[in-house]
């Protein structure tokens, strides 16, 4: 853990040395083998990784461009233009196109390819788009396809295809629900149901996460089981690779990703990881390939979330009354509320009340419209017609019910929670725990003494 926060300090404080200072600084500490000197090693090699990231974000004069650029998201339409991020070989971009140009953009996946001309610009919001290492602004006059396709992209084009033509069989309010539900992709969505689930807290369902990685891993698990060891490994590393490829390599999705084959790849090698553990390491790796990622909110907000969940789960599932799946789900939604309060409050405002009641009855339910549609679901897109409906039958009766849920908790007459009352249910929580801990405890004691004589 010590070694993840030191990478994720060096991170902000660039060094200005060429990068190959880094790997040997890493490889130097990692062959010293004392825990001192490696922590120095990631605290100054993920200093000169965030120096070198940054330099290649130096914006150049505005002027005009042309040249071959690559999607790497899927373009958002916002009113009179489309806008996504493109690789280049002057950097990543942001690609605005209006009118005619527009079109084009618009009927675009990521991975198309294109030859543009326009005009280079700073960009309006260097901050929040850095993080996703683009250089500048490029508004393009005119946009031609380039019917090259890199060949990885074949099968996350196929799988993301596949669902998203499933989702045509679900009722027009439903679809971004789903689709943002299994591949992050809500575009579409109106702005009474974004509401709802804001204000029941429930946005979170919105976009893919850690969890839709576990539920991944529920649905290739029984697939690859009657596989040998080693084989199983690189097959369940394979499709979590193409499922974060899919899903467009989010911030939280490559935590959960990194996390998960850590996870795997010990148990395959029989030396199962904990949970904090695997956490550290994924910090650690991704913070050392992509310092800049330690400025992404979601990237953040996820740590943030696990880092909780892993800490204070368990102790709260102990400590809570009723069935074991009402208490896991509650104390799994608690813990990562109480982590994620100092973030979100300062950022967004105090929190709703309304999120745990809304958690509890959508959680369980928004799990199987995941692992239903990340596998029947690709049946669904490629059957299509009737039976798709048939095969999607229980995800739209699960939608109805997040919606309503959704809709139901947001108008519950409940307070937000401001920080100091979010770490004052927290505190109050501790020292009824530790009462009842010590109320038991003489009871424990006097079961477990030995008879006299």
């Amino acid at each position: 853990m010590t070694f993840a926060c030191a990478c994720w300090i060096g991170a902000f404080i660039p060094i200005a040395l060429p990068m190959w200072t880094g790997f040997l600084i890493l490889i130097l500490g990692a062959a010293i083998r004392r825990p001192g000197i490696f922590l120095l090693a990631g605290l100054f090699a993920s200093s000169i990784f965030s120096f070198n990231a940054h330099a290649g974000l130096t914006p150049i004069p505005p002027q005009p461009w042309s040249g071959s650029i690559t999607l790497i998201g899927d373009p958002q339409p916002f009113p009179g233009r489309v806008v996504a991020i493109a690789d280049s070989d002057i950097g990543r971009v942001q690609l605005t196109a209006s009118s005619s140009v527009a079109t084009q953009l618009r009927q675009s996946t990521a991975g198309s390819a294109f030859t543009v001309s326009g005009m280079l610009r700073p960009l309006a919001q260097r901050e929040r788009l850095a993080i996703r290492h683009v250089r500048m602004s490029l508004t393009a006059t005119r946009l031609e396809p380039d019917p090259s396709r890199s060949f990885w992209r074949l099968p996350v084009d196929a799988v993301r295809g596949l669902i998203l033509r499933g989702s045509e069989s679900l009722p027009a309010k439903q679809r971004p629900i789903y689709n943002g539900f299994v591949i992050g992709d809500d575009r579409g969505s109106d702005q009474t149901t974004a509401q709802s689930f804001e204000d029941s807290g429930l946005t979170h369902l919105l976009v893919v996460s850690g969890e839709n990685v576990v539920f991944i891993i529920a649905v290739a698990t029984p697939i690859v089981s009657r596989l040998p060891r080693r084989t199983r490994t690189i097959a369940m590393v394979a499709i979590l690779l193409l499922f974060a490829a899919v899903t467009r390599f989010e911030p939280s999705i490559l935590r959960a990703t990194v996390m998960a084959m850590i996870a795997i790849i010990g148990v395959g090698n029989g030396r199962p990881i904990d949970a904090r553990q695997r956490l550290a390491a994924a910090v650690s790796l991704l913070v050392l390939i992509d310092p800049l990622l330690v400025g992404s909110f979601g990237f953040r907000l996820s740590i943030a979330a696990t880092a909780g969940i892993a800490c204070l789960g368990q102790p709260m599932v102990k400590l809570l009354r009723g069935p074991v799946w009402f208490r896991q789900v509650f104390a799994v939604t608690v813990a990562a509320q109480i982590a994620v309060a100092p973030l979100i409050i300062p950022t967004f405002g105090p929190m709703p009340l309304a999120s745990l009641p809304a958690n509890v009855l959508a959680e369980p339910i928004a799990g199987i419209v995941m692992m239903w549609g990340s596998s029947v679901g690709l049946i669904a897109g490629f059957v299509g017609g009737w039976m798709a409906s048939l095969l999607l039958a229980p995800v739209m009766a699960s939608l109805w019910w997040i919606l309503n849920v959704a809709r139901w908790c947001a108008a519950l007459p409940l307070p937000r929670l401001n920080l100091v009352s979010v770490m004052g249910l927290f505190a109050g929580g501790v020292v009824v725990a530790l009462w009842r801990h010590r109320r038991m405890s003489p009871s424990v004691e006097h079961r477990q003494r030995p008879p006299a004589g």
